[in-house]
């Protein structure tokens, strides 16, 4: 289980290898919003705060969150439509 912070909660979610971030909270209940349908077009709507010492369990970034988030990456946020677990 791995501890995510979304909109001000805290969540513990199940995870496995392959799995986007979003999935993971949607599988357990989290009422998370994703009007891109996980293309990260424009929207934030799935930004979540992720722990920096497990950074390392996702994929890197992408070229659009490196965009989009710019130095907020440097603070663990990531967007959960794009985020894959190692």
């Amino acid at each position: 289980m791995r501890r995510i912070k979304y909109r001000d909660e805290e969540y513990l979610v199940h995870t496995r290898s392959g799995m986007r971030l979003i999935d993971a909270l949607v599988e357990q209940g989290v009422p998370v919003t994703c009007d891109c349908d996980g293309r990260a077009h424009t929207t934030e709507q799935c930004l979540v705060q992720w722990p920096k010492d497990t950074a390392f369990l996702l994929t890197e970034p992408t070229e659009f969150e490196r965009r989009q988030l710019g130095d907020r990456l440097e603070k663990g946020h990531r967007l959960a439509c794009q985020a894959l677990f190692k």
